[in-house]
């Protein structure tokens, strides 16, 4: 059975002062380590190494452990990319919180050189996710934290060169920060005002831990008759709809462009169901498989027995004009001529240059009306569920003869299906 430390004579011991809640001891094993007092508790950090005093798959921390991958994979090239997953991410993040708390502690007990070499390490990891991350937003998930790590390093580095008294060193260390220059003025610095100077330019970067965002869940999920969409935190279930089949299609496949011929044979692949389709009736099908109905040119808009049934009823109507023309009827004369230039107009539709016979829409132009029909539709009930997702299919989403999907490449985002 494990023994259970009761810790109430240390807390008895030492009531709760947030002005002096930090201790360094020695523990069981000699080594120093860090006790901050918390209102209900104590906090412990090892001095050295990783606060938490765990170990990662056998070294000293989670990016040293990463650092040897990445010196694995530089050496051989077995893969041609090295790449941090969400999940690797994340362990990562957590461990430069630790560090950082322990930062804090040690600005508190004014040992710069340990502060000075968190803030680094910190740093470091920062630059090792944003190298190798595989996902944009894992990427730039601390970076505004980056500004802050920077100034606290050099701070503990000038306080470090401070009790040295190198106040030459100092002053070009912080110039080179742009933080304190009025502490410089003509004559011999005030070292205690330097050093209240240098601690206030990082007081408000020392308050608290960042608020980190883990990426929040993305799918495009077919459950029975409905789509399940999640977005940014946002949910919402929809029928199934042929268009949402398309658009399912391009998300799996982003980058690549798909002639609307492929993505019409994929719509007519979709099971009849109880559906957004169904509800607007059998024409959506029929209009698909009418646009299907071969890949070859269309069919000229007017065959050789309308042309003749044309010019049968021009002929007819010419004979009419000269009759109200004879008989002086104006009214009779308008209506014909009317007819006739309506006729002409038909006829100039029908008929190109050189006589050669116009021809109805290509079955891919067909092709193209219906897919694009149904892309735009499935966008618009998706945008009028969860606004954010809609803009971005706008934006993303290309159609026509060729249709695609492109993502940010700022703000990858992971579809699960």
């Amino acid at each position: 059975m494990q023994r259970i430390v009761d810790l109430r004579d240390c807390l008895q011991n030492w009531p709760y002062d947030s002005a002096r809640n930090v201790r360094i001891e020695h523990g069981v094993n000699g080594r120093d380590i860090i006790l901050v007092r918390q209102p209900m508790g104590l906090e412990q950090y090892e001095m050295d190494g990783r606060p938490d005093g765990r170990r990662v798959n056998g070294m000293e921390t989670v990016l040293d452990f990463h650092q040897a991958r990445i010196n694995g994979w530089m050496r051989t090239l077995a893969v041609p990319i090295f790449e941090l997953t969400s999940e690797e991410c994340a362990e990562l993040f957590d461990e430069a919180n630790v560090f950082y708390r322990r930062l804090m502690v040690l600005f508190r007990v004014k040992d710069w050189t340990r502060a000075e070499r968190d803030a680094a390490q910190i740093l470091r990891l920062l630059d090792n996710v944003r190298q190798h991350a595989q996902c944009a937003q894992d990427r730039v998930q601390l970076e505004p934290w980056r500004p802050h790590l920077m100034r606290i390093h050099a701070v503990a580095h000038a306080m470090k060169l401070l009790a040295e008294k190198s106040c030459l060193d100092v002053f070009q260390k912080v110039r080179a920060t742009n933080s304190i220059l009025q502490s410089f003025d003509d004559g011999a610095p005030d070292y205690g005002v330097v050093e209240e100077d240098l601690l206030e330019s990082v007081r408000d970067s020392l308050v608290g831990l960042p608020a980190l965002h883990p990426p929040k869940e993305t799918c495009f999920l077919r459950q029975g008759d409905y789509w399940k969409i999640q977005y940014q935190g946002h949910t919402t279930f929809l029928k199934s709809m042929r268009g949402l089949h398309c658009l399912a299609f391009l998300l799996r496949h982003p980058g690549r462009e798909f002639h609307v011929s492929e993505l019409l044979v994929r719509l007519l692949e979709v099971p009849a169901a109880p559906s957004a389709d169904a509800a607007n009736g059998s024409q959506h099908k029929n209009g698909d498989q009418l646009a299907f109905s071969g890949l070859n040119d269309g069919i000229p808009i007017l065959d050789a027995r309308a042309k003749a049934e044309y010019k049968r009823r021009v002929t007819e109507l010419r004979q009419e004009l000269e009759e109200a023309e004879q008989f002086n009827d104006p009214n009779r004369a308008t209506k014909v001529r009317d007819e006739m230039n309506a006729i002409a107009q038909q006829l100039t539709a029908a008929i190109g240059l050189g006589g050669r016979d116009r021809k109805t829409p290509s079955a891919a132009e067909r092709a193209r009306c219906a897919v694009t029909k149904r892309i735009k539709k499935a966008i618009q009930n998706v945008g009028e569920a969860i606004p954010a997702l809609g803009h971005h299919f706008v934006a993303r989403i290309k159609t026509g003869y060729f249709c695609s999907y492109k993502s940010d490449p700022d703000h990858t985002v992971n579809w699960k299906f």
